[in-house]
Formats: structure tokens, sequence, C-alpha cells
């Protein structure tokens, strides 16, 4: 059993959930999101919104995935933000790294863990599905076997139920399973935010899907799944899901700069991500979902799952072509 001579460590973060776009990050970033709300961040959106583009990981395996969220996402939060994650790995020592998170909490520093979703009562993956999930501890009562005060800001519709974002208190022992072989963070602070130039970043996000589209990364996406095999569909699946949420989180950023678009030309920008890029990858995706569906049940994947996919690249290069002839930038 894990005892503290202190009772109680907290560093409140649950009323700040409101400010985190839940619906559009993933389970890991939607928790930084909240950190650097506890930590006092003016923007949690701009950091995580700012950027489009198109990167793929590909190695042997399996087939291509995309780089999202970016592996640098962390020192571009240091820049942006001025504050970085500290990551440590739990190395199936939960009782030292609990002990470290009462520390932490102790010093105002609300707790970002990451752990095995299967063994995570208050999630729909409970005792459904393996994968790596992240949630926030905003305090511990440890008067006796330690109670962790759990925020968890994820909002998805899975294979399960719903995941909404959710307050709750759990026993160290009910959760234990989930965190041996698991890392956490706290934020540090390591400088001061640099502001996106608005100008420049949305030019630079532009010529980078155009550099994308030159180089073959879109139609390796789609040629990298043509098997429509399960492995195939189960992962263009997750990756067109990525791209839902990606995009729809940078047209919400995009409104939010609408002012400094139209100073370069580009009100329009907001619209054409609503009109044409967001609903082109969420048909993708909703397509992809069937085929997956179709492959567990033992029947072949709908190609035209494929197609979509490559009608959605289309639409990236032709408003990224845009963005980059009306700011008048080299493509």
């Amino acid at each position: 059993m894990v005892a503290f001579v202190q009772s109680l460590a907290f560093a409140p973060c649950a009323a700040l959930l409101n400010r985190v776009d839940s619906p559009f990050l993933d389970c890991v970033s939607d928790d930084l999101a909240l950190l650097l709300a506890q930590a006092g961040a003016d923007d949690v959106r701009t950091p995580f919104a700012s950027r489009w583009k198109f990167c793929l990981i590909e190695d042997s395996a399996g087939p291509p995935r995309l780089n999202l969220p970016s592996r640098d996402q962390d020192p571009w939060l240091a820049t942006r933000t001025g504050f970085l994650p500290r990551w440590r790995d739990v190395g199936g020592d939960v009782a030292a790294a609990v002990q470290a998170w009462h520390t932490e909490l102790r010093a105002g520093r609300a707790v970002l863990v990451v752990g095995d979703a299967f063994h995570m009562p208050w999630l729909p993956y409970h005792r459904n599905e393996h994968m790596a999930h992240g949630f926030v501890v905003e305090g511990m009562d440890s008067l006796g076997e330690p109670v962790l005060h759990v925020v968890d800001p994820y909002d998805n519709a899975t294979a399960y139920g719903r995941a909404a974002p959710v307050t709750t208190k759990i026993g160290l022992a009910d959760v234990a399973l989930a965190l041996g072989g698991g890392s956490w963070a706290v934020l540090d602070r390591v400088g001061e935010p640099t502001p996106v130039d608005v100008p420049h970043q949305v030019r630079t996000n532009a010529e980078g899907i155009l550099a994308a589209h030159r180089d073959g990364s879109f139609a390796r996406l789609s040629d990298g799944h043509a098997d429509l095999d399960r492995e195939a569909v189960d992962n263009l699946a997750l990756q067109v899901w990525l791209l839902v949420r990606d995009r729809s989180l940078h047209r919400l950023w995009l409104v939010d700069v609408r002012a400094e678009l139209r100073r370069i030309g580009l009100e329009d920008l907001p619209a054409r991500f609503e009109a044409e890029l967001v609903p082109a990858w969420r048909k993708a995706s909703e397509m992809a979902y069937v085929a997956t569906r179709r492959v567990h049940a033992g029947r072949a994947a709908p190609r035209s799952v494929l197609d979509a996919v490559r009608t959605a690249a289309e639409h990236e290069t032709a408003v990224a072509r845009w963005v980059v002839e009306t700011t008048g930038s080299a493509a």
C-alpha cells in the first residue's frame, strides 16, 4: 500500500474543462491543453490548432500512419506557450510514481498520466480494448490507500459507447493495472510564449500541403491501404478519423484569426475548410467505418473508400494552392 504523511494534495483543473477543444483533440493532447489552462496559459487552442499538415510515418510496422499529433508537439508547445511537458516512465513502479504525483500536486501542478484504457473503469474501452489513453490527476486523497481525483477531457463516439469529458474519484487499486507500463508528465516553465505570426503560419501550412502533394504523400496514404484487409481498413479508419478532428480544429482557429486573414485576402479560408475539407474527410471517415464493419464480418471492403480519401486529398491540394496563389508566394 502507498501511504503519505500528508493526506490531501490538489491542483484543481476540472473547472477549466470548457476551455479544452475536446471534440477535436486526441486523448493526450486534450490533457496537455487542460494542463496548460491549469498552468495559466491564456490561449490553449492556438498551440494545437494553428498547423495544417500532412506528414506520413512510413516503416515496416504496417500501413502508413499520419504524424498526428505531430512528434514535435512538445517543443512546439514550449515555443508557443512557454511550457514544456516533462515526461517520466512509470517503469513498473506504480508506488514510486504515485508518490511523485503527490509531490507535484502539492506544488500546484496537475499530472498527466498515460496508461492502458482497458483498465480504466470510467471509459467505454474498459475491458474491451487495450490502447494508450491519457487522463489528468488533479488531486489525491492519500489517507490510507490513495484515491485519485481524475479529470478526463476525452470526447469521442467509440464502438463501445460514448466517451465524454468526466471527473471521477477512483482508488489506486482499481486503476493500478493501467499504470505499470505507462508514463506521466507535468509542465515545466521554460520561457515566454512566442505568438504565432498568422500570415506566415498560414502560408507555411499551405506550402507544406502542396509539398506533400508533390512528394506523393497523399497518394501513398491511399495506395498503402489498397489491400483493404483487416489491418489496412482498421488503420485507414483511424487515420481519416484523425484528419476529421484535426481539420475541424484548424477551422476553429481560422475563425478565431479571421480578421488577420482578411488583411491578406483569405477571409474565405474558414468557410472553405467548413464547406470542402472537413466534409470530405468526414465522408471518408464514415466510409472507412463501414469498411471496417464489413471486413470484421468477413466481407470485402468497398473500394470506394479509397476514392473518398483521394477526393479529400484533392480538396486539400486545391485549397492550399488557392492560399499560395492568393498570398503571392511561390508554389
